[in-house]
């Protein structure tokens, strides 16, 4: 479908009222693990579970009182190669991100952090000893069976992100406009947490991470919008959210050596990620223009 498709005010305002549903009840549900985590300041994984499906679950109620079939959503598994892609761009963009922090000590960075190698150690043969089997052993599991856990918590997300928001938008919207947007709306999502609670890098100011992640998420906006699209198909953008969580939270960041301005460089807040991730979208953006979705 594309934007054309939508021709009378009739259609729009439909689509109109279907977003602005959906992320009232968006809110809604947010608004009660946002509270706990920040009143709290506690990010248990049953509080991050549930904030995460918050949108999944906007989703499907809106489709119930739009009398729309929740199979309506776009269920359907899509050709295995944006899949395959989806999967490998974080290993990808990761690489890219964190490589030069290893190599030129930026902040005071390097690689193979020796807490991180023996708690992956100890989590195959337990306490008291160390192993590099069980080392690379723990990754292979986190690299096959974490990405899967991981995909139970993005599922709920990208229900509601990918699976029902960017194609209400889709209709109102060129694509570059769905990218951004969606990508901003998904940002804003985690604003609160971000400045009071304990989702941040936990040192240096705190509205300068929000910038940094902000200008993160806006690109990986961008990227899913073109996965899903291409593909019709809302795994896609689980896949990739669940790989991006897993390598970027549980691999890269652990292991790198941490030093005193290491955090203004690392992970979801450092300058790196929106500088590389900009970078694909661009690409990501210029294909879609092409191929006009």
């Amino acid at each position: 479908m594309s934007v054309s498709t939508i021709s009378s005010n009739a259609e729009r305002k439909l689509a109109w009222r279907a977003l602005l549903l959906f992320l009232l009840f968006v809110s809604i549900f947010s608004f009660i693990f946002s509270y706990i985590e920040i009143t709290y300041k506690n990010s248990s994984i049953f509080l991050i579970a549930g904030s995460m499906w918050g949108p999944g679950f906007a989703a499907i109620l809106t489709c119930l009182l739009l009398r729309r079939k929740i199979s309506s959503l776009p269920w359907g598994w899509g050709d295995w190669k944006w899949n395959q892609q989806a999967y490998l761009l974080p290993i990808i963009y990761g690489a890219i991100i964190y490589l030069p922090i290893w190599l030129f000590g930026l902040g005071g960075s390097g690689f193979g952090n020796e807490e991180t190698l023996q708690a992956w150690s100890a989590s195959i043969i337990g306490e008291g000893g160390y192993s590099d089997w069980a080392v690379l052993f723990n990754i292979l599991m986190l690299m096959s069976i974490g990405v899967i856990v991981s995909a139970s918590r993005a599922l709920g997300e990208e229900i509601g992100w990918r699976g029902f928001m960017i194609w209400e938008m889709r209709k109102l919207m060129p694509f570059w406009a769905v990218g951004v947007f969606s990508g901003l709306i998904w940002a804003m999502w985690h604003w609160p947490v971000i400045l009071f609670s304990v989702y941040n890098a936990g040192e240096g100011s705190f509205y300068l991470q929000l910038f940094f992640f902000t200008m993160s998420v806006l690109p990986i906006g961008i990227i899913l919008a073109y996965l899903t699209f291409k593909s019709k198909s809302l795994w896609p953008a689980v896949i990739l959210h669940a790989s991006h969580n897993l390598y970027i939270q549980k691999l890269y960041t652990p292991i790198t050596i941490k030093g005193p301005n290491t955090h203004f460089y690392i992970d979801e807040f450092g300058t790196m990620m929106p500088i590389v991730l900009w970078i694909f979208a661009l690409i990501y953006l210029k294909k879609g223009n092409n191929e006009k979705l």
